[in-house]
Formats: C-alpha cells, structure tokens, sequence
C-alpha cells in the first residue's frame, strides 16, 4: 500500500489556506462564527504567511495582560516583533482563514460540535 497519499481530511501545511473575508474591525473573539478557521499571520510586502489556532492566541494574549477577545485581527498582526523569515522586514497583516480541503460537511460538523 501506497502511503504517501495521505487522504482528504489530512492537513497540508503547504497548501493555500483560504481567506474569509471580515469587517475591517473584526476581532479576535469573532472567530467563534467561523467554526475551524485559523489566524492567518502573512507579511505585507513578500506574502509569506503563517497559520495559527485563534484560541492559543487569545489565551497568549490574556496571559501578557495585552489582550482578549476584543483584540482586532490588525492589532494582533501588529503586536509581532520578529521579522518575516523570507524578507526580513516587518509589516504584518492579520486574517481569519480556513484551511485548504475544508468543505461544507466538515464545516457543518465543527459548527455542530461547537453548538452542542
């Protein structure tokens, strides 16, 4: 058997992840009406780009006394300090997106999973 097919529902870290489009103020708390987005973390000025679980951040946040859930997804792309590992310059922007191969179905299960 073949395992270098990993099946529909593996993650690819490589593949695009799929933006969702939000209001200019949305904030970080806003992620519960997105069942299984992420934070997409992409740098401005070459687009390199890094995905990370909104709740892990929002517990990071909390734990410095430097936010929450009312943080803005622009304030929480501000509040980087590394520089981006392609360009080395640092000019980042904040994003909510899904990850690459997530349908309907599984959109509908994590929203289920999440009501319940």
């Amino acid at each position: 058997m073949d395992r270098s097919h990993r099946g529909s529902r593996a993650f690819d870290p490589l593949a695009k992840m799929q933006p969702i489009r939000t209001a200019e103020t949305a904030t970080l708390g806003d992620h519960m009406h997105f069942p299984g987005c992420r934070f997409l973390l992409t740098c401005a000025l070459c687009g390199w780009s890094k995905s990370y679980r909104v709740e892990l951040m929002i517990q990071r946040l909390r734990e410095l006394r430097a936010g929450g859930y009312a943080t803005t997804l622009s304030q929480a792309a501000a509040r980087v300090g590394w520089n981006c590992p392609a360009c080395h310059r640092v000019k980042w922007r904040g994003e909510f997106a899904f990850p690459a191969g997530m349908d309907e179905r599984e959109y509908k299960r994590l929203a289920n999973l999440y009501r319940n």
